[in-house]
């Protein structure tokens, strides 16, 4: 396993192990967590769903913008090799 995975695994481990404990120790009873969770949760996935489609935009437009760069650089070879003539014949074979 490389090293930055085994260091997100920890930095993951490591703030689970928070919020748990963190939720154990709150003097909130179980029910208030679970509702100012519940907001949090939603507040996160709008932000999530804002930023995400603003994200996937962009993406959108750069690869297009590349696709049209590669396009002008790379010529379209069915183009490029219209003017060929082939022969049904194949060429002899020198022995």
């Amino acid at each position: 396993m490389s090293r930055s995975l085994e260091t997100l695994m920890v930095t993951i481990a490591g703030f689970s192990a928070g919020v748990v404990f963190g939720l154990l120790l709150s003097p909130r009873s179980g029910k208030e967590n679970r509702e100012w969770i519940g907001k949090q949760t939603d507040g996160a996935k709008h932000w999530v769903e804002d930023h995400g489609s603003k994200i996937v935009k962009e993406g959108e437009e750069r690869l297009h913008k590349i696709s049209s760069n590669v396009k002008e650089i790379i010529p379209d070879l069915y183009e490029a090799t219209e003017s060929i003539l082939f022969e049904e014949e194949e060429p002899e074979e020198d022995a």
